[in-house]
């Protein structure tokens, strides 16, 4: 298998997992969790980053380019909206409505490869893009109330992978220096935060303090995976196979949290998926 796919699915299985591990923290302030995932994420970031050669060198080449540091000001921006936004979703027991705008993503990533990056696709893929697209925009309106949450989510991320695509910057760089720009935000919060309210770190329990500080390992790992995967296959293919993370969002929130769903958004679920599968037996029979 391709190693950029192979990339792309460790990355969307492991963020499809998220609900899991954040609805543990959901005794925590979203903005204290969202404060230490950037933290925790920079050490991790760095020692990636410093101990390969071809990285640092990256590194030093972006953090003196304007076009490049403008770039990353964008994507560190809409990435935090990102993060934050879906603490929120989780903390507020609205994982499905999370799924919704997540159901966005691959739409409008397909829409950008074929405006922006000139991607053109078999007959059999554009049938299983059309199951997709419908039965995405079928799951999403047929919600009783509007999804801000989800849209936020939808768009925040599928313009930060568009923006990480036609960047120069490599994967680990790109990121340590979108963590870096956030720094001072977040030690400004940080002091904000500690002196006009209680926080949960180092002030609940053990479990709580080890969960904030892996914030950011589990923030990192999935996605370089993703922005590595992203520059070494099409947008298109990186689109039809996000499916995978809101339907396991869907379901982690439909089974396991017991949110409540209808079969509306059932029946946009199965188009979903009949348009993953015909995508990936696309997949299959072209590497044949």
């Amino acid at each position: 298998m391709n190693r950029g796919i192979m990339l792309i699915l460790l990355s969307y299985l492991i963020w499809g997992c998220f609900p899991i591990y954040w609805s543990l923290l959901n005794h925590v302030n979203p903005s204290e969790v969202l404060f230490h995932r950037v933290i925790w994420s920079l050490p991790i970031l760095f020692l990636l980053a410093y101990f390969k050669s071809s990285w640092w060198k990256n590194f030093k080449d972006s953090v003196s380019s304007r076009k490049e540091l403008l770039f990353l000001v964008l994507t560190a921006t809409l990435i935090t909206i990102n993060w934050g936004t879906y603490i929120l979703a989780v903390n507020l027991g609205r994982v499905v409505e999370g799924s919704m705008g997540y159901f966005l993503v691959p739409i409008i990533n397909m829409l950008g490869g074929y405006i922006f990056f000139h991607e053109r696709v078999s007959r059999l893929k554009k049938w299983s893009i059309l199951f997709a697209t419908v039965g995405s925009l079928y799951y999403i309106f047929s919600a009783e109330i509007f999804p801000w949450l989800g849209f936020v989510l939808g768009f925040s991320f599928s313009f930060y992978g568009l923006a990480r695509k036609a960047m120069k910057t490599s994967a680990v760089p790109g990121l340590y220096i979108e963590t870096l720009l956030l720094l001072p935000v977040a030690v400004i919060f940080a002091v904000w935060m500690y002196s006009n309210q209680e926080v949960s770190f180092l002030n609940v329990d053990l479990s709580t303090n080890i969960l904030l500080i892996l914030a950011g390992f589990v923030t990192v790992i999935p996605l370089v995976f993703y922005t590595i995967g992203i520059k070494m296959m099409s947008m298109t293919t990186s689109g039809i196979l996000f499916f995978i993370n809101p339907s396991l969002h869907f379901l982690i929130g439909y089974f396991l949290f017991q949110e409540p769903t209808n079969i509306n958004q059932l029946i946009g679920f199965v188009g979903v998926w009949i348009g993953l599968v015909l995508y990936c037996y696309a997949l299959v029979r072209k590497a044949q």
